[in-house]
């Protein structure tokens, strides 16, 4: 799935090939699934902070030096996944091969992103902080488990697109919750301090 598929009316798509190319020009050898990861880290565990400091902390996070043409569109990603994981239609999509790949590829990529979602969200959530309670971490358990899948080669083809479809699709709405519980969070704080941060 491609960054049209995140918010298809945008216009400034760029697909997993084109950000393959940039990475390797750049002599990173990280999946874009792993930078997309980190990014929707990031905002998962932030809040829709803005995009410049959504790439920043994503950098930090994976370890990440973007420069020049990789760094303009890695904004870009990161503006159309906030804007994406903001938008009620749920157009938020991951950023990954594209279905005609292999599937081994695929897999790997969604362990790439499941790593680098993993370490953006720590880089900003403490275990200290208020509202990062069971539930919140049984996804966690479940995206680090993510990570770690492999494909067995001598799997049913179907029955594989099934479990890869309903793995993305768990990783998607996982994602969007954990963006929506920090959101419920941030106005929650803001209903009591107020907009200025002193107690209403």
């Amino acid at each position: 799935m491609t960054e049209e598929h995140l918010f298809p009316d945008d216009g400034m798509a760029l697909d997993f090939d084109d950000f393959s190319n940039l990475l390797l020009a750049e002599g990173a050898e990280q999946s874009p699934s792993y930078l997309h990861g980190g990014l929707c880290g990031i905002y998962a565990g932030a809040g829709p902070v803005t995009a410049e400091d959504c790439l920043a902390a994503a950098s930090q996070a994976l370890e990440l030096g973007l420069h020049g043409d990789l760094a303009e569109s890695s904004l870009t990603l990161a503006d159309v996944s906030r804007r994406a994981m903001q938008d009620e239609s749920f157009t938020f999509q991951l950023l990954l091969p594209d279905d005609d790949c292999e599937m081994d590829q695929r897999v790997r990529a969604l362990g790439d992103w499941c790593r680098g979602f993993l370490a953006a969200y720590a880089l900003v959530v403490s275990e200290e902080r208020a509202g990062l309670g069971e539930e919140t971490s049984e996804v966690l358990r479940d995206v680090a488990a993510i990570a770690q899948a492999g494909h067995d080669e001598d799997a049913d083809e179907e029955a594989a697109e099934g479990d890869y479809f309903e793995l993305t699709e768990y990783l998607r709405f996982a994602c969007l919750n954990l963006f929506m519980s920090r959101l419920a969070e941030l106005e929650d704080a803001e209903s009591v301090t107020g907009p200025s941060g002193y107690p209403s």
